[in-house]
């Protein structure tokens, strides 16, 4: 077997930057209205993406999508989604095909909490967040597949949590049963589409927040005691915030990722290695 040497091109540079964008391409972020979902949505329009803000807060996806396209080279839009309504997935995904000859790049971000005591969470709860945060982005990922198979590309990016796999040691964010659940079906059902997807040029992976500043967290956080706990968890000593994704995201979503799928990747500040 001989030994390949890697020759580089005079040009390596150039063909480095073309890697990290997502210029032409047609993505679907769901909870887009606010925290991660618009952030990740402004970050995809600023690197060339075509872009559909999806939220069931129509106002919110549409205020979101005019700060996008204020600083984005690419461009957004707004669809009202509800990720939990079958009609509702399959309608804005036929709306994008019609518009836009179908979705490239889907990102799930769309996720709810309602935490309580074990024994007294009710079924309407624990059903609720199963019903956004796992059922919503199997839909998604179902019509995603449909419109990437046939022109062999494409890329899922899926929002878990570092709740699928440690418990927050705040106190303030005990009871959380029903996010953690549906947080690590996320991440076991990212690990089955990787493989079964694969052949056909499509990369699905998950992120993994660890404790970040957004509307979900917000309120605990301005609690002295639950700040304090947070910062003793976190090696780097702060919160995240939603822009400690930007890179990742285009990473996860541009041709540079092409070898890299079924990963749960972790963004925490070191909080699940201390």
């Amino acid at each position: 077997m001989k030994n390949n040497q890697t020759r580089f091109s005079p040009r390596i540079a150039d063909n480095l930057f073309d890697l990290f964008n997502v210029k032409g391409r047609t993505a679907l972020v769901t909870g887009a209205a606010s925290g991660i979902g618009k952030r990740i949505g402004a970050v995809l329009v600023a690197a060339g993406g075509d872009v559909y803000f999806g939220d069931i807060d129509e106002k919110g996806a549409h205020a979101a999508a005019q700060e996008a396209n204020a600083i984005g080279t690419g461009r957004a839009r707004h669809v009202q989604l509800d990720v939990t309504d079958p009609g509702s997935v399959k309608t804005v995904f036929d709306r994008i095909s019609k518009e836009a000859e179908g979705v490239e790049i889907l990102v799930c971000s769309a996720g709810v909490s309602k935490a309580t005591w074990i024994e007294h969470m009710t079924l309407d709860m624990w059903n609720k967040v199963l019903d956004v945060n796992l059922t919503g982005t199997f839909l998604c990922c179902q019509e995603a597949a449909r419109s990437m198979v046939p022109r062999r590309w494409g890329r899922m990016i899926n929002i878990a949590s570092i709740a699928a796999t440690h418990a927050p040691k705040p106190k303030r964010f005990d009871g959380g049963y029903n996010y953690s659940a549906s947080k690590a079906g996320v991440i076991g059902m990212t690990k089955r589409l990787a493989v079964e997807l694969a052949p056909h040029n499509i990369a699905v992976n998950c992120i993994s927040p660890g404790i970040m500043e957004t509307p979900l967290t917000q309120k605990a956080l301005t609690e002295e005691e639950t700040l304090k706990q947070v910062l003793d968890s976190v090696p780097m000593r702060r919160v995240g915030q939603p822009r400690d994704l930007d890179g990742l995201v285009v990473f996860l979503c541009s041709e540079s990722s092409g070898f890299l799928t079924g990963q749960d990747i972790l963004v925490d500040g070191g909080y699940s290695v201390w």
